[in-house]
Parts: structure tokens; C-alpha cells; sequence
């Protein structure tokens, strides 16, 4: 790690002197402390709780960013560290955690060297946890890299990380990188990418590989579907393409995978966009075998997806957007869950027309959205969800509805519920109340309020207390936010 460690730093060096910038000051810090006190309680018998259950407990959330750079060389430090704990402390806490980090960022290129737990961007993502991300249209993809994760969970791990790329002066209109990763069991990953940009159009080829070694699995019963496998061996290989232009864009990413007594599978996914301004249509889809396994070596299963959005835009904010998604669980299967949304927001009003508006109540935002799960067909589940939103003065708020079913004749759940912004001056505060009519069960009732103050840019601290089902269940956050400079 030392040598790494070393070796990066040299190449640094190198890169500096190509795009060196004028001098400016020697050293500059910045830091970022955020965090957070959770609090959940529960009241079945209509008690008002002690002053112990309310106040003592919960879990603490704490995190450090701490910057240090060198603007001559453009390098930049960065230290950063989250921990999260129960109250109070206790031994073998499995969901707490300390988790430090360490980069060394390089601006005039973007190359970096980490390590801690981090986020993946790009390629290797879209490959990772295919069924639980959104249909990748084009909005959604990025050039791959990595960076520390702020948020990280119990069981996420630490690793290294090296990124290298052209410094962005190097040769004008012309971009390429190479990467790699080592995880705490010395199991690596690479990635690699060039682009070319062109006025306003860019043309951009990545391909991505990791080999690993698989824990055992074994079945959680003796009928399980999943069958118990041995400790195998993972490959898998990934190639991205991108083509972007004002009013054509295109990209496809493809991989291949290999796992020992498991099989072979391939994953392939395309976006495609027309248009710009004031219309923009979006295509969008992606598929997998039944034996594919996903970046991180989970059997991801089969399926296939389509989505396609058509938007309007108008100045000022204004949009009207249409999305459609169908899923089938199989490649040659019938569609079996879909969805429908629409989403509308007129242009914000100029200062002349707030000025002159004898009565200051404006429609901000609707939107309409339906989706339906047919996996079992004796029960088809159907969601219907509405909101309408509103601005009076220094008053926003919205309604909403959500409509459950389960069936053609009948409804599981039917919720209303309004909410409403206020923020004075320094101060922001919203509250929210709903009502939901069950089924075969009692109505319930959901409150929540929260306050927050920002005395300057320099942070802020907020509380919100909220029940999920009144007066049974209490939540309490209390949040903060320190910025310096």
C-alpha cells in the first residue's frame, strides 16, 4: 500500500507540471461536520412516555470532511470519517461502526487514490445491483470512477482505490484513464476509458474486469430455491459505449459473466435520446440471462425492462414529463409489472407578475403516477398515487392521495394528506398530517413536524418529530449541519 501510495504521488508530480496553474496561496482548508441523533418509541398504551424513553437512547450518526490543498500543485487531502452508534454504547453492536477514509485528489486531472469505503460511479455500477436500479436512460449514466462513500453501511468494507487520467490541458478535446481496485481480501478490479470530445458532441468508449473468489452459499431450508453452492470462482467483463450530441445521444453497456458451478450470463442495457429543448424523448432498456451475476458476484436472475419518457420544456423552469416502464421476468416472458407516470410544473412567475398579483395563490406543481404488479395473477397489486401543490406568499404546500389495491373490486389502503411550508426569515418549517382508511383494520393517523434554523451559510440545526401511527409511535431526529469557511 505504501509503495502505491508512492507511486501515485510521483505520477502527481508529473502531471502537475504539464497543467500547472498561476501560483495562489501555499495552503487551504475547509470542513464539513455533519450528523444526527435518532430516537423511535412506542406508546401502545396511549401513555405519555418518561423523560428517559424520550430523551435517552437511540443511535448517534456523526460525520467529519476535512479538506487540506495545495493549490499550486493542485492537490487536495481529504480525511473523512462517519460513525454510527447506539445509546447507550454497547459491546458487539452489529449495526454501528467506525469507518475512516483517506483521498489524494488531483484537479487538474481528476485522478485520485483512496481508500476507505466507497461509491461507484459509471460502468461498473450499472452492472452492480441491475434490478434494484432504475431503467438507465441516459440522464442517469456517468463516466466511471469511485469516491468515499459519506453514508457508509455496517457491513460495507474498506478498500483502495487508484484512478489516473490525462490532465484535462494535456491534448484539448481528448480524455483517458486507467483504474484499479483492491479490497481487504486482495481481490482486484480494473477499468479503463478513453473519449474524445468534439464542440459540443463527445464519443466515449469504457471496459471494466474483476475476478473474485466467491464464499460458499448454502440454502436457508432443504426446499429452498436457491441450491447450496462451494467456494467458486467470478469473472466478469463489461464494455461500455457512449455517443452524446445536443440532440442525439446513445449508449449501450454489455457484460459478461463466469461463476463456477453457477454458469454463464450476459447483461445488456441501451438508452437513446432525441431531441434537446423544448421536446426531449428518451428510450431506455435492459435485459439479463437467468445465470448472469452482477458486479459484485450476486446472482442477479433474469428479466427485462422498457422505459421511454417524452419532456417538454418551457423558460423558467417549466416541464410536463410522460414516463412509461414495463418489466418481464424473463427475456421471452410476458410483461408482467409496469408503470405510468405524469409530472407537470408551469414556469415560475417573474418579478413584475409576483410585484402586480393582487392574490398570491399559485399552482407549483402535479403529478399522477400508476403502477401495477401482476407476478401473481389471483392478486394483482395496483398503486395510485396524486399530489397537487400550491404557493400562497411565504406559504408552499401540497396534497396527496395513495390509493392501494389488491384486487379489481376492492382497495387494501386509501391515504390523504396535506402538508405545509413556512420559512420565515431564518427559520424553515413544515408540517405534515395524513390519514389512512385499512382494510379489515383500524384508520390511522400520521403527523410529523419539523423545524429548522440557519443562522448563516456556515451550517444549520433542525429537529423533526414525527408519528407513523398516532399517538403509538413517536420518531425523533435531531440534525445538524457545520460548514467552515
Amino acid at each position: 500500500m505504501k509503495t502505491a501510495y508512492l507511486f501515485f504521488i510521483i505520477i502527481l508530480g508529473a502531471l502537475t507540471c504539464i497543467g500547472a496553474q498561476e501560483p495562489g496561496a501555499f495552503f487551504t482548508w475547509d470542513l464539513l461536520w455533519t450528523g444526527s441523533w435518532y430516537k423511535s418509541i412506542r406508546t401502545p398504551d396511549d401513555d405519555f412516555p418518561s423523560t428517559e424513553d424520550v430523551f435517552f437512547g437511540g443511535t448517534l450518526y456523526n460525520r467529519g470532511d476535512l479538506s487540506l490543498g495545495l493549490p499550486r500543485q493542485e492537490l487536495f487531502f481529504r480525511f473523512l470519517a462517519t460513525d454510527k452508534r447506539l445509546l447507550p454504547l454497547m459491546e458487539n453492536d452489529g449495526r454501528a461502526g467506525f469507518n475512516p477514509g483517506l483521498g489524494i485528489y488531483h484537479r487538474g486531472s481528476g485522478s485520485r487514490l483512496l481508500h476507505g469505503v466507497q461509491t461507484e460511479y459509471g460502468l461498473p455500477s450499472r452492472v452492480n445491483n441491475i434490478w434494484l436500479r432504475g431503467i438507465p436512460f441516459m440522464e442517469s449514466r456517468s463516466p466511471s470512477s469511485r469516491d468515499l462513500k459519506v453514508e457508509p453501511a455496517a457491513r460495507d468494507t474498506a478498500e483502495s482505490y487508484l484512478y489516473l487520467a490525462l490532465p484535462y490541458q494535456f491534448l484539448p478535446g481528448f480524455d483517458a484513464f486507467v483504474s484499479a481496485a483492491l479490497d481487504e481480501d486482495m481481490q482486484t478490479a480494473f477499468g479503463t476509458g478513453i473519449g474524445l470530445n468534439r464542440s459540443s458532441s463527445q464519443l466515449r468508449l469504457e471496459g471494466f474486469y474483476t475476478r473474485k473468489e466467491l464464499a460458499p452459499r448454502r440454502a436457508s431450508s432443504w426446499f429452498s430455491p436457491s441450491p447450496p453452492l462451494p467456494e467458486r470462482d467470478f469473472n466478469i467483463y463489461a464494455l461500455a459505449l457512449l455517443f452524446n450530441s445536443p440532440n442525439l445521444a446513445f449508449a449501450t453497456d454489455w457484460a459478461f459473466s463466469e461463476t463456477f458451478a453457477w454458469g454463464e450470463g450476459v447483461y445488456g442495457n441501451f438508452a437513446l435520446r432525441l431531441g434537446n429543448r423544448p421536446w426531449r424523448f428518451s428510450l431506455a432498456g435492459d435485459g439479463a440471462t437467468s445465470r448472469f451475476a452482477d458486479r459484485s458476484g450476486a446472482t442477479a436472475g433474469g428479466g427485462l425492462r422498457l422505459g421511454a419518457t417524452a419532456e417538454r420544456f418551457w423558460p423558467r423552469s417549466g416541464l410536463l414529463r410522460f414516463q412509461s416502464s414495463l418489466r418481464a421476468p424473463g427475456l421471452e416472458d410476458n410483461f408482467d409489472r409496469g408503470s405510468f407516470s405524469v409530472y407537470y410544473r408551469p414556469s415560475a412567475p417573474t418579478a413584475a407578475e409576483r410585484r402586480n398579483d393582487p392574490f398570491p395563490l399559485r399552482f407549483s406543481r402535479a403529478s399522477l403516477s400508476l403502477n401495477r404488479n401482476a407476478r401473481n395473477p389471483d392478486k394483482t397489486a395496483d398503486t395510485l398515487n396524486a399530489l397537487v401543490g400550491f404557493q400562497f406568499g411565504p406559504l408552499s404546500g401540497a396534497f396527496s392521495c395513495t390509493l392501494n389495491s389488491s384486487s379489481y373490486e376492492s382497495f387494501d389502503s386509501f391515504r390523504v394528506s396535506g402538508e405545509l411550508n413556512w420559512r420565515p426569515n431564518i427559520f424553515d418549517i413544515r408540517t405534515r398530517l395524513g390519514y389512512t382508511i385499512r382494510t379489515e383494520r383500524d384508520p390511522m393517523v400520521d403527523l410529523s413536524l419539523n423545524c429548522s434554523v440557519r443562522p448563516g451559510s456556515w451550517g444549520r440545526v433542525g429537529l423533526r418529530i414525527a408519528s407513523t401511527d398516532f399517538p403509538e409511535r413517536w420518531n425523533y431526529t435531531l440534525s445538524w449541519r457545520y460548514v467552515y469557511p
